[in-house]
């Protein structure tokens, strides 16, 4: 700002200059422009030092907006390193859980197989011990009538020679003793 000034001063006093005829120069004050000129060499390093100065702040301003710019990054790559282990730790746990219905699923599956298995031999050995029983039954059944178709043939037997025996015995009655009245009980 203060070089502004003493810019515009110096101006000034060259705007108010004599011309030089035929020469196209100015003449103008030797003191004024010397004076000018201190002020403005003690101008100039006081305004160099503000520049400096404002180039420090900036780049003061510049690294802390560069660490907190690091910091921010620092803590986002945080955050999503974090946000990816719980998105490979939930997809773990999906797969286990996943494996853990397989498995349920497979031995659900074996239960039922032998289940089956195990319907299908009960099944064919009940069936196998119903045929053993039929045939059993047939067997016990023929046996019993065959002992009962033998005991009527010999009880035929012992009627009909009874029989003859009696038949025989009325008939000597008849020429000799023995007596047919059959005997009241």
């Amino acid at each position: 700002m203060e070089l502004d000034k003493i810019l515009d001063e110096m101006e000034s006093i060259i705007l108010e200059g004599s011309k030089v005829p035929l020469v196209n120069k100015i003449m103008i004050d030797e003191a004024a422009i010397t004076d000018i000129m201190d002020k403005l060499r003690s101008a100039v390093p006081l305004e160099v030092k503000r520049a400096h100065d404002l180039l420090e702040e900036q780049k003061n301003i510049i690294a802390k907006s560069r660490t907190e710019a690091d910091t921010i990054v620092e803590q986002a790559k945080t955050e999503g390193d974090r946000i990816v282990e719980l998105a490979k730790a939930e997809a773990d746990r999906l797969v286990r859980e996943e494996e853990v219905v397989k498995a349920a699923e497979e031995k659900a599956n074996s239960i039922i197989e032998t289940t089956q298995q195990y319907d299908r031999d009960m099944r064919a050995a009940a069936d196998a011990y119903a045929d053993k029983l039929h045939n059993e039954s047939m067997q016990y059944a023929a046996d019993v009538f065959n002992y009962l178709e033998e005991n009527l043939t010999k009880t035929l037997d012992a009627v009909k020679d009874n029989g003859a025996a009696l038949r025989n015995s009325d008939t000597e009655d008849t020429t000799g003793t023995v007596d047919s009245t059959p005997a009241k009980r």
